[in-house]
């Protein structure tokens, strides 16, 4: 886990969905957790427990997440 905190992953969104995300949305759909943890990473310049595409956009509009979201252990940025 060597620069977990500092690393940005920058990945188009064709491949995100068709390789990264596809294993998360197939666990999210199909066993209904209650909650997700938000990893330490940025992805596209933006900390994913902090990326509004992420977190709003896929997880809850497109795949239905009605759960709750927590950050893993110090992986906020912005802690205001």
């Amino acid at each position: 886990e060597l620069d977990r905190m500092v690393t940005d992953a920058i990945v188009d969104e064709r491949t995100l969905r068709e390789i990264y995300l596809r294993g998360f949305e197939i666990a999210v759909k199909e066993s209904n957790p209650w909650t997700i943890m938000m990893a330490y990473n940025r992805l596209n310049g933006v900390y994913c427990s902090e990326n509004k595409w992420l977190c709003q956009s896929v997880l809850r509009e497109e795949w239905g997440f009605d759960g709750l979201t927590v950050s893993d252990w110090s992986a906020t940025n912005n802690r205001v």
